[in-house]
């Protein structure tokens, strides 16, 4: 009989929800959330700031300065699918190397950009960098938190909602103290003094420092290295290869019914939500406090939703998390004024989630030393999918005149996404390594 090392649940999952983690796993998520807080705050809400000083600067279009975005954001499709394969490679902390080089290289140019095209590749270096965060976080929560992933990724995905209530505030102050570069070299700083914690500190796996999984110390540290052992020596034949995941159907469950409708549901949400809010009824300026409401509504609801995969396990969670995002969208979708309170809030708790989900499931179903093999083609996939948000949106707005049939649509997708979460067969196919007979699969 074999004895799993954390407990003999289901899937190697354990209930026990509480956040024990130890200094040094704390450490790890407090460094994963701070790149979320800069990489995605200055490339998502940073743009608020960014796109204006340009255009008084240099008289140059906003709206082509946003097209920018768009065009970076495409370009970083292929980042994505390069950073999963360096990542798969070299693990996550070489790749958090690269990434932050580039960032730091992309700010820099940046603030230096004296025409359009310098412009475009400053912001297609950031973007590539930024596409790389989901892949180095949900990596690094799969190898230090292999049991308490969705308690940690609750965590961990609180570092762009905080950016979404405070980053302008630090780029607003770098450009008052330090003039125009200032804007954009405090964010290369922060980049700096992250590439210095990742080289000099950070580590792949909880067992290079010295550490314990979850800091779960309930067998021996000499258990642990040995298990360790045999999980990276595994990992050099898997037999997860690309042909084997694309033929796999829980891959395209999770890269389309799970990821994929998610962020795309959220492209489509957040994109448009202010003129959604002033379409019934209230001005710009409600609108925006409205936002901000809903960015720390999220913040507890990314630690509940984190809990419950915990708890319940990650179907059970993602299940839930689907259903909510139904009943967001219907009060999104009626008719009157004061729904919209109830949308915000529930929205938020969307946002909240939405970050859990994938690569809890992807952790669930391919194990610790499985997981990167099939991230790398789950996350373009989601990608792709993502990206038909905005146009969706488009479309039917244009073909309809009104949001309310935009939401309708996506609560179809959400309850595909549900029926998929359901059917999905969320038995542990790759390799944890966390039984005593090392053979992985219960």
């Amino acid at each position: 009989m074999r004895k799993n090392l954390v407990g003999n649940t289901k899937n190697n999952l354990t209930n026990n929800t509480k956040s024990n983690f130890g200094v040094t796993h704390w450490a790890v998520l407090l460094l994963l959330m701070a790149l979320g807080y800069f990489e995605n705050g200055s490339m998502n809400d940073g743009l608020n700031t960014f796109v204006g000083v340009f255009a008084e600067r240099y008289g140059w279009s906003s709206g082509m300065l946003l097209s920018f975005s768009t065009y970076a954001g495409w370009i970083s499709i292929i980042g994505i699918v390069l950073y999963g394969q360096l990542t798969k490679k070299k693990g996550a902390r070489v790749t958090a190397i690269v990434a932050l080089a580039t960032a730091i290289a992309g700010m820099f140019l940046w603030s230096r950009s004296v025409t359009p095209a310098m412009y475009f590749l400053a912001v297609a270096l950031c973007s590539c960098s930024a596409s790389a965060i989901m892949i180095i976080r949900d990596t690094t929560t799969n190898n230090w938190f292999p049991t308490k992933k969705g308690l940690a990724m609750g965590w961990v995905t609180m570092g762009p909602l905080l950016a979404t209530a405070s980053i302008l505030y630090i780029i607003n102050w770098g450009g008052k103290a330090f003039g125009f570069h200032g804007y954009f070299d405090v964010i290369a700083v922060a980049f700096c003094v992250l590439l210095v914690f990742v080289i000099f500190w950070f580590r792949d796996h909880p067992e290079d420092k010295g550490c314990y999984p979850d800091n779960d110390r309930s067998v021996s540290k000499e258990q642990v290295m040995e298990l360790h052992r045999q999980g990276l020596q595994y990992k050099k034949t898997s037999p997860w290869t690309v042909k084997k995941l694309l033929r796999t159907r829980q891959v395209w469950q999770i890269g389309i019914g799970i990821g994929g409708i998610n962020f795309l549901i959220g492209a489509a949400v957040i994109s448009q939500i202010i003129p959604t809010v002033m379409s019934y009824g209230y001005e710009k300026s409600q609108a925006m406090v409205m936002m901000t409401v809903l960015a720390l509504c999220a913040l507890p609801m990314s630690y509940l939703f984190g809990w419950l995969d915990t708890k319940f396990g990650t179907k059970t969670a993602v299940i839930l998390f689907f259903i909510w995002t139904f009943a967001a969208l219907l009060f999104m979708a009626l008719p009157g004024k004061w729904t919209v309170f109830v949308s915000v809030f529930m929205i938020g708790g969307f946002i909240g989630g939405s970050g859990n989900m994938m690569g809890a499931m992807t952790n669930t179903v391919f194990g610790r030393y499985d997981f990167a093999n099939a991230f790398a083609v789950i996350y373009p996939v989601c990608v792709v999918v993502k990206s038909c948000g905005y146009a969706l949106t488009g479309i039917i707005k244009t073909a309809t005149g009104s949001y309310r049939a935009v939401y309708i649509v996506l609560m179809v997708l959400t309850a595909v996404a549900v029926f998929n979460a359901v059917f999905l067969d969320d038995r542990l196919l790759g390799r944890n390594g966390l039984d005593l007979d090392g053979k992985g699969n219960e």
